[in-house]
């Protein structure tokens, strides 16, 4: 089961954190790992280098963190268009993907 948590306060995101496996198929063959991985890597590479946003992240195996330091327009574009992504993802995958959001 994949994770992902996103850190949202008064409508807007300030960063995200996915965790786990999905376990849809075996390592190298999860077509909705793979779906998972790139769009959220595809995220933090537009917020980080090509809009040049400031970001604290993390990836390593089972785990991609984000927090945003620099919050503006684009920024929320970003983790929204992620975001909606994600539940799409996670209503075709119920079983092993989750979407949670916390209030900070």
């Amino acid at each position: 089961m994949t994770r992902c948590e996103f850190l949202i306060g008064k409508g807007i995101f300030y960063g995200f954190k996915i965790t786990g496996h999905v376990g849809f198929d075996v390592k190298g063959k999860d077509v909705v790992c793979a779906a998972i991985s790139a769009v959220s890597q595809s995220t933090l590479m537009g917020l980080n280098e090509v809009m040049k946003i400031d970001v604290n992240y993390e990836v390593k195996n089972g785990l991609i963190r984000c927090d945003l330091k620099d919050n503006n327009e684009c920024a929320q574009f970003m983790m929204k268009t992620l975001y909606q992504t994600l539940v799409q993802i996670s209503k075709q995958y119920p079983q092993n993907v989750s979407i949670s959001e916390v209030e900070v």
